[in-house]
């Protein structure tokens, strides 16, 4: 997040994912697509990525899941409503690299997991 006023930022917002595009969105972050529209995206970097919960099956197939095993309840939701939200966390660059560089950065999420974690009430939530 360049503002080019020197102040190095990160921000995170809670992004609603569809029921329509949570396939998509697996494939963004687990990095199975072939190509992306994000130049900043590297494919030959890909295994620099954390996980923090790697999912063993689809982002659907765990959410089915935890419905199954009483972990989370649809009961009572309308139609429409969210299934899935994701915490997105824009940062640029020179926020990690002024502090560390990729060490920092992997502190940072790992902070970050945590406190989502706490967030959303444990991380048997988390898919």
């Amino acid at each position: 997040m360049a503002r080019n006023d020197g102040i190095d930022r990160t921000s995170v917002r809670n992004l609603a994912v569809s029921d329509k595009s949570v396939g998509n969105t697996q494939q963004h972050n687990e990095r199975e697509k072939d190509s992306y529209r994000n130049p900043d995206i590297l494919p030959h970097r890909a295994e620099w990525n954390v996980h923090f919960k790697k999912p063993a099956v689809s982002y659907t197939d765990l959410f089915a899941r935890m419905e199954a095993s009483s972990t989370i309840s649809t009961r009572g939701l309308k139609p429409d409503a969210t299934h899935y939200c994701e915490l997105v966390f824009d940062v640029n660059s020179a926020y990690f690299d002024n502090r560390g560089g990729y060490e920092f950065a992997k502190q940072f999420y790992a902070d970050a997991y945590k406190a989502a974690i706490q967030i959303v009430g444990g991380e048997q939530y988390i898919l």
